[in-house]
C-alpha cells in the first residue's frame, strides 16, 4: 500500500514545473511604462538584487530586452570591425580606412541629438538604427578618400587632392546622403500605423 512508503498530504505547490537544462526554473516578467527607460530600470533592478541573500543552489538571471541591448552592443562593436577590415582589403591600407571609420563617432552624435531632441530613448529599435548607421556613413567616406587617393597618384599634392575631391564628390556625397535621408524621412515623421515601432530606427 502507499501508506506503507509515503504519507499523503494536500499542499500548495506550483501549477507547472519548467525546467532548463535540468534546473528547475520560474520566470517573473513586466513590462515597462512610457515614462521609463529599460535599461536604466534594469540597472536599478540589478543593484536591488545584488543586496539579496540568495540561497545556495538558487541563481537570478536578467533577460529580455536588457539582455538584446548588450548583445546589440556587441553587434554594433563587431560591424565596426568588420566595416574596417574589408576597407583594409578594398584601399590595401591601414590608414585610409582609418580615417574614414571617424565619419562613425560624428554620426552617432547625430543620432544621439536627433534622439534627445524628438524625446525618444536609446532602445533595441534606436540600437538597430546605429548599427546600420554604421554601415551607411561610410560610404561617403569611401567615395571622398578613394578620389583623393586617385589624384595623389596622378601627381596631386596632398592639399591639392583635398580641395579638388571635396569640389568635385560633393554632388554625388550630397545624393546618396539625401537618397538615405528622403528615404528614412517618412519613417521618422510616424506616419501610419506601427510606425512608432521603427521610428527611432529611421531618426
Amino acid at each position: 500500500p502507499l501508506s506503507d512508503i509515503c504519507t499523503i498530504s494536500q499542499e500548495q505547490t506550483l501549477s507547472t514545473i519548467h525546467r532548463d537544462a535540468q534546473t528547475r526554473y520560474i520566470t517573473v516578467s513586466g513590462a515597462v511604462d512610457e515614462n521609463h527607460n529599460v535599461t536604466l530600470l534594469s540597472n536599478k533592478i540589478k543593484s536591488k538584487i545584488d543586496k539579496l541573500s540568495i540561497p545556495d543552489g538558487y541563481s537570478i538571471d536578467m533577460e529580455g530586452e536588457d539582455e538584446s541591448m548588450s548583445q546589440l552592443g556587441l553587434m554594433l562593436v563587431l560591424a565596426v570591425i568588420f566595416i574596417y577590415l574589408i576597407m583594409v582589403a578594398q584601399f590595401q591600407s591601414l590608414l585610409s580606412p582609418f580615417i574614414i571609420m571617424f565619419c562613425i563617432p560624428l554620426a552617432f552624435t547625430g543620432g544621439f541629438i536627433a534622439l534627445f531632441i524628438t524625446g525618444n530613448e536609446l532602445g533595441i529599435i534606436s540600437m538597430l538604427g546605429f548599427i546600420m548607421l554604421a554601415g551607411l556613413i561610410v560610404n561617403n567616406g569611401i567615395v571622398l578618400i578613394d578620389y583623393i587617393n586617385q589624384a595623389r597618384r596622378e601627381g596631386m599634392s596632398k592639399h591639392e587632392a583635398i580641395i579638388d575631391a571635396g569640389r568635385t564628390r560633393l554632388r554625388p556625397i550630397l545624393m546618396t546622403a539625401m537618397t538615405t535621408i528622403l528615404a528614412m524621412f517618412t519613417s521618422a515623421i510616424g506616419i501610419g500605423d506601427g510606425s512608432d515601432m521603427i521610428k527611432p530606427m529611421a531618426i
